[in-house]
């Protein structure tokens, strides 16, 4: 009798950081899923002007940088959606349609 009870206790710890494991990777994902508002707000404006070709040098180097911390952005939260899928037995395309993921991870 007192196995199953430290089995149990044992299962309730585990099934206690599991769900903060997903919390935690749950979080990561929203978090990484864009820039700052501000940023984010800046580096549209820069994409639509480097889409028209009417990007200066120095908003050209601004726009870089908001695209590399939008990859870094990318990584984590895809990165965090692997650990998800694998913590809960699953695709990536499952996890992506269950969080609500948009399917394109990408810097445009």
């Amino acid at each position: 009798m007192a196995q199953n009870n430290v089995q149990y206790q044992n299962y309730d710890w585990a099934q206690e950081h599991m769900d903060e494991a997903e919390v935690c990777l749950l979080a990561t994902i929203q978090v990484n899923s864009q820039l700052p508002e501000k940023e984010q707000h800046r580096y549209q404006e820069l994409w639509h002007k480097c889409e028209y070709g009417t990007l200066t040098e120095i908003e050209l180097a601004e726009y870089q940088t908001l695209v590399n911390k939008l990859d870094t952005r990318n990584l984590k939260r895809l990165e965090a959606i692997i650990a998800l899928a694998e913590l809960r037995g699953k695709t990536i395309d499952e996890i992506i349609a269950e969080v609500g993921v948009k399917e394109k991870i990408s810097v445009t």
